[in-house]
């Protein structure tokens, strides 16, 4: 499956689209069903940005702004050192254009085939500014190898719907 398939589908949850929302709910415990229906009355507004300048989701709400690059695999483990580095290109990009606005970079990784919550949520080390660095400081951060390049490790992120429930506590 091509990866705009995941961006659409973590489009369509932040921006509380009941479609999306009941079918994500399918592969969830029914104690999680609450937590991503909060959605559907305290939506985001979703914008794609998807391409090679930019990240992939810009998600606003009156209380947080989300910054979303979209990753997709049948792995466990996403490796940014491949041969031509665009990943990593991709990520120093993004973290230098956030931390020039006092922002920071979330990475969502659907794992394709996955049973539960299939989403995992990691930032790039960073140091952002603002009221925001409270969210900053729960996401678990992406893995470097000894050479500086990211890595991302499935089952070392935080889960959509734990992410959810955080930034409900603040409401």
């Amino acid at each position: 499956m091509n990866g705009s398939i995941y961006e659409r589908e973590l489009a369509g949850i932040f921006s509380g689209n009941p479609n999306v929302i009941q079918k994500f709910k399918k592969k969830l415990d029914p104690e999680e069903h609450k937590i991503v229906e909060s959605l559907l009355s305290k939506p985001f507004f979703v914008t794609r940005s998807a391409g090679s300048l930019g990240a992939d989701l810009i998600a606003l709400r009156y209380d947080y702004s989300l910054i979303v690059e979209v990753k997709s695999s049948i792995s466990e483990t996403i490796m940014f050192a491949e041969s031509s580095g665009q990943r990593q290109d991709q990520a120093n990009r993004l973290r230098d254009l956030c931390l020039r606005a006092g922002l920071f970079v979330v990475y969502a990784y659907r794992l394709k085939n996955g049973s539960g919550d299939p989403w995992r949520l990691f930032t790039i080390p960073a140091e952002p500014n603002g009221r925001m660095r409270h969210l900053y400081d729960v996401l678990p951060k992406m893995g470097e190898t000894k050479s500086g390049n990211y890595f991302l490790k499935w089952g070392e992120g935080f889960s959509l719907v734990r992410l959810l429930d955080y930034i409900n506590m603040e409401i």
